[in-house]
């Protein structure tokens, strides 16, 4: 199959199928444009409907293990797409990435222990810290003139003086979409092994990255190896989150097992039986399907800032290294998040609310999601520009 640009402006209907980002009760409306859940509007990879479709044709749907062949295809892929290599023995199955921020959480930190967010962040950062009685301590990113984002050495390093243990790392970042380099990384990882912490790196948007950027892994390196757990899944690449299956990447073996001890107790280490099937797929017979939708993604990103930069011109668009996501500056329109969005929503658009990456830290931004056709992503940025251009 040709998966070019004609491809993906096809898009796909996923209305009456559940869909949290078209469908959310209470907050969706009909005729909204959703640009806010992380999920794509494009239609799955051929071989990944034809395995589920292989899969549900046998009339019987037990429990499962954990799959073998699907570990070593997942370990094929990142040693080919990412020049990473890891062993079998090192990884443990669970549905899904945020499941595996809260065993991290619970497994290698005791209650009231603090824990280490760079935020603005993804929601679950806090939630799976906050909701296991740890505390939160915020390493705020630090921003230049150009919008881009660089991690606070020094913050981090006073949270470590002070008796925190776990770094949670988004990598590349949700929402400011920024690609750590190997330098950064060094920098972090030359502070965990001497403060003896480790940094949970959550993975899951490693594939999407534009150039001349590189993603660089938390597995990368041997010397930072005791103090990585890594946090992978195919669920954004290949578009298929609802079916939730991830990986937990440890080398360090007393690490391993205090997390493979916490999984099996809280009954999350089998896979979802089409999970299991469809990433195998994923992973083994649609890198085509990837080199398509990344460079249809590309010139999505161009449209957002072109456009942006037309109709919303005071708006700043941080500098999009990675992910299908961007995070907009808007604070010269307003700082009230709750008016812009709900001025959104009139207009017949949803993006994501800043201030929920960070009370402060988020509070005048949007995140826009432009893993969608071009016609939806055109149309849904003229309604953001007109609603939030009304608000100056």
């Amino acid at each position: 199959m040709n998966y070019d640009a004609a491809y993906f402006d096809t898009g796909i209907d996923r209305m009456g199928t559940c869909s949290s980002k078209w469908s959310a009760p209470g907050l969706m409306r009909a005729g909204v444009i959703p640009m806010w859940v992380a999920d794509m509007d494009f239609p799955c990879a051929q071989p990944i409907r034809d395995a589920l479709v292989h899969r549900a044709s046998h009339a019987c749907y037990g429990y499962t293990y954990e799959d073998e062949p699907g570990k070593d295809a997942a370990r094929s892929f990142w040693a080919r797409r990412h020049n990473v290599d890891f062993a079998h023995e090192d990884t443990i199955m669970m549905p899904t990435v945020v499941s595996g921020l809260r065993t991290c959480v619970n497994a290698l930190t005791c209650e009231r222990d603090g824990v280490i967010i760079l935020t603005p962040v993804y929601p679950p950062f806090y939630s799976s810290t906050s909701n296991a009685n740890r505390r939160i301590l915020e390493a705020p990113l630090a921003r230049d003139q150009a919008g881009r984002y660089h991690m606070d050495l020094t913050i981090i390093e006073e949270h470590l003086k002070s008796g925190a243990r776990l770094i949670l790392l988004c990598s590349p970042h949700n929402p400011v979409s920024r690609l750590w380099s190997e330098q950064e990384l060094d920098a972090l990882f030359a502070l965990a092994i001497q403060y003896d912490a480790i940094v949970v790196s959550d993975e899951i948007h490693a594939d999407f990255v534009y150039a001349p950027g590189k993603f660089v892994s938390a597995l990368k390196k041997p010397e930072w190896s005791a103090h990585v757990v890594a946090l992978l899944a195919g669920s954004k690449t290949f578009n298929i989150a609802g079916l939730k299956q991830s990986l937990m990447v440890c080398r360090e073996p007393k690490t391993r097992a205090k997390l493979l001890n916490w999984v099996q107790n809280a009954g999350i280490d089998c896979g979802n039986l089409f999970a299991l099937e469809a990433n195998k797929a994923a992973y083994t017979l649609c890198d085509d399907w990837l080199d398509g939708l990344l460079e249809y993604l590309d010139g999505n990103r161009d449209i957002i800032s072109t456009t942006l930069a037309d109709r919303l011109p005071k708006a700043v668009v941080t500098p999009i290294e990675a992910t299908f996501l961007a995070w907009v500056d808007v604070r010269a329109y307003s700082m009230d998040n709750e008016a812009i969005i709900q001025h959104c929503l009139d207009a017949g658009v949803l993006p994501s609310d800043g201030s929920s990456f960070g009370q402060e830290s988020g509070r005048g931004f949007l995140r826009i999601n432009f893993g969608c056709p071009r016609s939806q992503l055109i149309e849904g940025l003229h309604r953001l520009a007109t609603a939030v251009s009304g608000m100056a």
